[in-house]
């Protein structure tokens, strides 16, 4: 039973050391903008699709609209996986340091 919640702890306290990192927060901030925004679009698509529809010929309206959505999700899926490899890069770059840190230090205390 101990094993257990020393174990849950544990995974809190990484999980948390996590989230904690500022970095890692502004990326998270940015990508809830993203889904809020991309919200906004997908609400201002349905205003425009019901104003289409009530047009009696709306098939030229409809297909612009079409278009727009199209470019516009286009759009939202590239800012995300921008976030998203710019989010990657960052954790890769401090692995990096991470390594070299830790080659430096073996270094410094191996005798040669």
């Amino acid at each position: 039973m101990k094993l257990i919640i020393s174990f849950i702890s544990t995974f809190m306290c990484i999980n948390y050391a996590v989230l904690a990192n500022p970095a890692e927060e502004q990326f998270l901030k940015r990508l809830n903008e993203l889904k809020n925004e991309r919200g906004e679009f997908l609400n201002e698509i349905s205003l425009r699709e019901t104003e289409c529809l009530s047009k009696f010929f709306s098939g030229k309206c409809l297909e612009n609209l079409d278009i727009y959505y199209e470019t516009g999700m286009r759009e939202f899926e590239l800012r995300h996986q921008n976030i998203l490899l710019e989010r990657r890069q960052f954790r890769a770059d401090i692995r990096e340091k991470k390594r070299l840190r830790r080659k430096e230090k073996r270094e410094q205390t191996s005798p040669r």
